[in-house]
């Protein structure tokens, strides 16, 4: 009996160990956020390796001509300041910090839109091609896989090729054969990893993706679950080197969503919301674990009309809120500066209970919905309850690094992210959330049912709502949320020790009485 109550505790500890090895947090780290004036610069020998299992690195673009990788920015690969050392370097010397880290190159984004994709496509030579030298400049850079960002292969309207949808799914195919057999197997420990980041939108979707087997020949996918509202494109690149002109929303809206909220107009497309859009792929054939959700670490802001009304839904001024004195887009502000916004300049914050989500607005008539720690919290637990592999966030400059602006350390939303996602405990137990202003503090829960038979495949639908209740009474001023669960900086490191140290107390206790 002795024996087997032993396996029974290993078995126990193993499983939480396997479940959380297979689980992702995927975090981007943008090569011109360097340009960033009046912050100090965020470079990647400052993050914290133990916070992401991925890094990818963004962007590298592809020459129509020549079909080779280009670095798009001159510090890539030469200088970046008086170290005089490249940023692909000091991206690569993070794994000697956490051996178990993996670097992708990403190649693509929103302003590469389809020029260079289209030019490998166009021959069974011109992809044999490109994925010869993509291998060859991946080892040559130390790289450990490549993340293929279009956006979006058969969107006319970002000049892909009419054919692009299938050919597109042949290059992902041949890609994945080729890494495989460049490392002599499908062994993951010496394999280049190959993800992509795709669409959210159930049209560019059916457009883009053979989904089954799109989903099945890559490592992973990113879903770009955010940019519901705002300016209307999806974007998943915060280009820092110019200014997007495009039609803007003329009613406020959370920029990403968990579900619908009944305060959006009646002509509100039902599919703008994280739960939709992971449904809508899951229904179309991929694997949940094969996907990412994505999490924004900034929001999408608006001009109010009449300032008296900030509900979601309210009319605004066409061109979006006005510049992050950081990030200095009209439209955005990142994570730090919406923390600045709630301590410094006393914004309110109000809690949507239908779509999970917050938003916040000023005196003078400026509104932003984005994610809060309450909410991201939330999504996490969402994700893997719908047995997601993991999420996504874009990007680590839009976080607090700094620790200066949300008085809660160095990326607190990247740490909470990672915390949540491998803290096994968080989807069986009461959780409390908490705010980022920290000015007033109130006490409330957030009930996790452990029923999880709703979200089967045959039951994801557009308007399923979730499977956790959150008690909350109508919000104030600045007020904050109090965070009783303890926070530790390695992470799930923690619970895994707590894990074997209570495994051999059992054991030695078992065999003593």
């Amino acid at each position: 009996m002795k024996f087997f109550f032993l396996i029974q505790l290993t078995i126990i500890f193993w499983n939480k160990v396997v479940h959380n090895a297979d689980l992702r947090v995927v975090c981007y780290y943008t090569n011109w956020s360097l340009y960033r004036e009046a912050m100090p610069t965020l470079y990647p020998d400052h993050i914290d390796p133990f916070l992401c299992t991925h890094i990818h690195y963004a962007f590298a673009d592809i020459d129509p001509l020549t079909l080779a990788i280009t670095p798009i920015e001159e510090h890539d690969i030469h200088w970046t300041d008086r170290s005089g050392t490249p940023l692909y370097i000091r991206m690569y010397g993070l794994k000697r910090r956490n051996r178990s880290l993996k670097i992708i190159l990403s190649v693509g984004g929103w302003s590469a839109r389809s020029k260079g994709f289209n030019a490998i496509l166009r021959s069974d030579n011109t992809r044999a091609k490109f994925i010869n030298q993509t291998i060859a400049f991946l080892k040559e850079w130390e790289f450990d896989g490549l993340d293929l960002d279009w956006e979006f292969p058969g969107s006319r309207d970002r000049d892909a090729e009419p054919d692009s949808k299938l050919k597109f799914n042949i290059l992902v195919q041949e890609l994945r054969q080729a890494f495989e057999e460049e490392a002599g197997g499908m062994n993951k420990t010496n394999r280049l990893l190959l993800t992509a980041a795709v669409a959210s939108d159930p049209k560019k979707i059916d457009e883009g993706y053979i989904v089954d087997e799109f989903c099945n020949s890559l490592d992973y996918i990113n879903v770009m679950t955010y940019d519901y509202h705002g300016e209307e494109r999806s974007c998943f690149e915060m280009n820092f080197h110019g200014k997007f002109l495009g039609k803007w929303d003329l009613v406020t809206g959370i920029n990403s969503p968990l579900y619908r909220s009944h305060a959006e107009l009646e002509d509100h497309e039902d599919w703008k919301n994280s739960n939709s859009s992971i449904s809508y792929w899951i229904n179309h054939g991929c694997p949940p674990s094969k996907m990412n959700l994505g999490l924004a670490l900034y929001g999408r802001s608006f001009t109010l009309t009449d300032h008296q009304n900030t509900s979601i839904g309210a009319k605004t001024i066409e061109g979006g809120g006005e510049a992050g004195p950081y990030t200095k887009d009209k439209g955005i502000l990142a994570y730090f500066e919406i923390c600045q916004k709630l301590r410094a300049h006393n914004w309110t914050t109000e809690w949507d209970l239908d779509s999970q989500s917050q938003y916040a607005y000023s005196d003078t008539g400026q509104w932003v919905g984005y994610d809060s720690l309450r909410s991201v919290t939330l999504k996490v637990i969402w994700a893997k309850t719908m047995g997601l592999g993991g999420a996504m966030l874009w990007s680590l400059d839009y976080d607090d690094y700094t620790g200066l602006f949300c008085n809660r350390g160095e990326f607190p939303f990247t740490r909470r992210v990672y915390e949540t996602m491998f803290d096994s405990i968080l989807t069986t137990s009461t959780l409390s959330i908490t705010n980022e202003s920290q000015i007033t503090t109130t006490t409330k829960t957030v009930v996790l049912s452990t029923n999880t038979s709703k979200f089967s495949l045959s039951s994801f639908n557009r308007t399923s709502k979730p499977n956790f209740v959150v008690v909350l009474s109508p919000s104030h001023r600045t007020k904050s949320i109090s965070d009783s669960r303890m926070v530790n900086e390695a992470g799930d490191h923690f619970h895994l020790l707590n894990s074997l140290f209570l495994l051999l107390f059992l054991s030695v206790f078992h065999f003593l009485e």
